[in-house]
C-alpha cells in the first residue's frame, strides 16, 4: 500500500500516512509506514474491511496458549502470508489496509500489514504514524514513541484516542520491525484504555509468534 499511516483503533485498524482512514482512526494495515487503528474500518484504507464469518480465526491454528489475564491464544498461519498468535475467539477480517483480528465485542482488536515505504526506518514509521493520527483522530494522544530498547530495528508507537467501540478511551500499541529479507512489517494491539494490561498481554503473545512468510 502507498503511505498509510495507521489508523486509529477507534474501530478497526490504523491508517497509513495516507490511505489509511475509513472512519475514525483505523490501526495501520498492509499500508506504509506506520498504523494505529480507528473506529469503523481498518487501517486507513478508505474501504472497510471484509468481515470473515464469525466463531475464530480464520487462518490455520497450530497451537494454543494461555495467560493469565489475557486468556488463550492460538497461533495461526494466516493466508496474506505471515504467522501469529490471536486471542482465541477473534475474528478475522481483512481489507486493502491489512489484515485484522478482532474480538466479538468489537472492542479490541489485533491488526498485521507491510509497510510498503522502503525509505522509512521503522523509528521513522512509527513517529509517521502518530503525526498523522493527531491530525484526524478525535481525542488522540501520543503517550509514548520510541525505538524498542535492545533493538536497532524496531520502533513502537503507544496512543490513546475516543473510541465508539470501546464507549470511551481505547489505547492501542503498534510496532514496526524490520524482518532479515529487508522488509517491514506492523502489529497493532489495541482495547479499552482500561484493560490496557490485557492488551500488553495480546500484544507480547502477538509478538512472540509473528513470523513473516507463514
Amino acid at each position: 500500500m502507498g503511505i498509510a499511516v495507521a489508523a486509529l483503533a477507534i474501530g478497526a485498524a490504523a491508517v497509513w500516512f495516507v490511505e489509511r482512514s475509513p472512519s475514525g482512526p483505523t490501526a495501520h494495515a498492509g499500508a506504509t509506514a506506520s498504523g494505529a487503528p480507528v473506529d469503523g474500518g481498518a487501517s486507513v484504507s478508505p474501504k472497510p474491511p471484509a468481515s470473515s464469518p464469525p466463531g475464530g480465526p480464520s487462518g490455520t491454528p497450530s497451537a494454543s496458549t494461555g495467560s493469565p489475564a489475557g486468556g488463550a491464544h492460538e497461533t495461526v498461519r494466516d493466508p496474506d502470508g505471515f504467522t501469529i498468535a490471536v486471542p482465541a475467539g477473534w475474528a478475522r477480517e481483512a481489507s486493502g489496509s491489512g489484515v485484522f483480528y478482532r474480538s466479538p465485542d468489537r472492542a479490541s482488536l489485533l491488526q498485521v500489514f507491510r509497510v510498503s515505504e522502503a525509505e522509512l526506518s521503522p523509528l521513522q514509521a512509527v513517529q509517521g504514524a502518530s503525526t498523522d493520527l493527531r491530525a484526524r483522530t478525535p481525542g488522540y494522544e501520543e503517550i509514548r514513541v520510541g525505538p524498542v530498547p535492545g533493538s536497532d530495528d524496531a520502533a513502537e508507537l503507544v496512543y490513546e484516542y475516543d473510541s465508539a467501540e470501546t464507549h470511551g478511551r481505547r489505547r492501542g500499541v503498534e510496532r514496526v520491525s524490520r524482518t532479515p529479507d529487508g522488509g517491514k512489517w506492523a502489529v497493532l494491539t489495541a482495547g479499552p484504555a482500561a484493560d490496557w494490561a490485557v492488551t500488553q498481554q495480546h500484544h507480547a503473545a502477538a509478538l512472540a509468534a509473528f513470523r513473516p512468510g507463514g
